[in-house]
């Protein structure tokens, strides 16, 4: 027996891993945490099934026969999937608790609290049906609440408040049994049994997933044998995590999930400058002097070399042109590039739309140019720029999907990054209009 290999988007699946280390704390163990794709939840079940394919064959490439898929989107997502497609390996994963819920409700009615794509997955439609025994099962999908335990941490008051506000509808439905259908949420279960109070049972699947995972074992591995931890972010950020959230020090290896489709177009909630990306782009004026908005933020963030990089690229090429790009390093910021780009001020009578996608294309020409494979973007020309977000967003949305029809495979991610949520939900109607239109 080699190693068992655990995957989450993120630090979720570590609420597992401790649970395993409760029962068998020798056992060797690859935890693969896939930061630079986090979270599962926000993206397409066919996405999140690719990549669980992805990494699945980088763990058995690492020596693990058994895998975790300790991420409830990702085994909804993928799970039957997984054991289709290796057959000769063994998989647990994340089944929402709703059988031990509807044994142990007394009045009928159980809450769940996931992610929508656990909820829009063939797994947890099949649960209820196999197990809710006529109760009552009241959803509440938590947008951004993975992410913010992710980015800012579970005690944060950022990640509190959404969490409030996601339980809010649950108790007011009455339930006497709440399911954490995700597994970012155990990380919050003292905030969670303070909002729910002593009527309401919180029930984590994730002790019966370690259970079933030492099953699964029997007696086929001996210590001693390190684990190991992979992060597909910033390794720095992933072992202080490992700190605060289960006390292991450790020295995680940073690593590059390949995928054989085509570009996966995301929508993101969170800061431009800490996306794990190859390259991020910047909304900049033609002059490339970088003193507020978005272009403020990166120099701040990456630090005065990008704005010395920038007057010399003028110096050398002059004034930034409306379909032309610039680039340069990124500085201390986890991306290795910037691509600057002039988007249009908004102005009557001009061809706006025109001009924002040409901006929009050459950052990806760019993108490309380098070697990245992975870009972020803003919401270019909103903002101090004048363009009315609403339509800048849906434009930018629209030039990316067409891009990556005209160039498949040349990029792996786009992200779409909204400082709020509200500038996200912008981006992510953009990006559904883009696709609904057959672009």
């Amino acid at each position: 027996m080699a190693a068992v290999g655990v995957f989450d988007s993120g630090v979720g699946g570590l609420s597992v891993l401790a649970e395993i280390r409760k029962l068998a704390p020798e056992l060797p163990v690859v935890y693969l945490a896939d930061q630079a794709w986090s979270p599962y939840g926000e993206r397409s079940l066919a996405a999140v099934r690719s990549r669980s394919v992805a990494i699945t064959e980088m763990l058995l490439g690492r020596g693990c026969d058994l895998i975790v898929v300790a991420c409830n989107s990702a085994s909804a997502a993928a799970l039957h999937h997984l054991r289709n497609t290796f057959p000769d390996n063994r998989f647990v994963g994340m089944e929402p608790a709703v059988k031990p819920a509807a044994s142990q409700t007394e009045r009928g009615v159980i809450g769940v609290l996931a992610t929508a794509a656990t909820f829009q997955g063939e797994l947890y439609a099949s649960v209820v049906d196999r197990h809710a025994n006529g109760t009552e099962i009241v959803e509440q999908a938590c947008p951004g609440l993975a992410d913010a335990i992710e980015r800012l941490g579970p005690e944060h008051a950022e990640t509190l408040s959404l969490l409030d506000r996601y339980m809010q509808p649950l108790t007011a439905a009455g339930i006497d049994t709440l399911v954490l259908g995700c597994t970012h949420y155990p990380f919050l279960m003292q905030a969670i049994e303070r909002l729910a109070g002593p009527s309401i049972r919180v029930i984590d699947p994730a002790p019966a997933v370690a259970r079933q995972t030492i099953r699964m074992l029997g007696d086929g591995w001996r210590p001693p044998a390190e684990s190991l931890f992979l992060t597909t972010g910033a390794p720095g950020t992933f072992g202080v995590q490992l700190e605060s959230l289960l006390g292991l020090i450790a020295q995680p290896e940073q690593v590059r999930v390949e995928m054989s489709h085509g570009t996966e177009i995301v929508v993101i909630t969170g800061d431009l400058t800490a996306q794990p990306v190859d390259a991020i782009v910047n909304a900049a004026n033609n002059r490339l002097q970088h003193g507020g908005g978005v272009a403020g933020a990166i120099v701040r963030a990456g630090g005065r070399v990008i704005q010395e990089e920038s007057n010399s690229w003028v110096q050398e090429h002059g004034a930034l042109e409306p379909a032309g790009a610039a680039v340069t390093t990124a500085g201390s910021l986890p991306a290795d590039y910037v691509i600057h780009v002039a988007g249009p001020i908004f102005t009557e009578g001009q061809d706006n739309e025109g001009l924002l996608r040409g901006a929009v294309a050459a950052a990806l020409d760019a993108t490309a140019g380098v070697g990245a494979k992975s870009v972020a973007f803003p919401a270019i020309s909103a903002g101090i720029y004048g363009y009315p977000i609403e339509e800048a967003t849906a434009v930018l949305a629209d030039e990316v999907v067409r891009w990556a029809g005209r160039h498949p495979g040349v990029l792996q991610e786009v992200r779409l990054v909204g400082y709020n949520a509200a500038a996200a939900a912008h981006m992510q109607n953009g990006l559904n209009g883009a696709r609904a239109g057959g672009n």
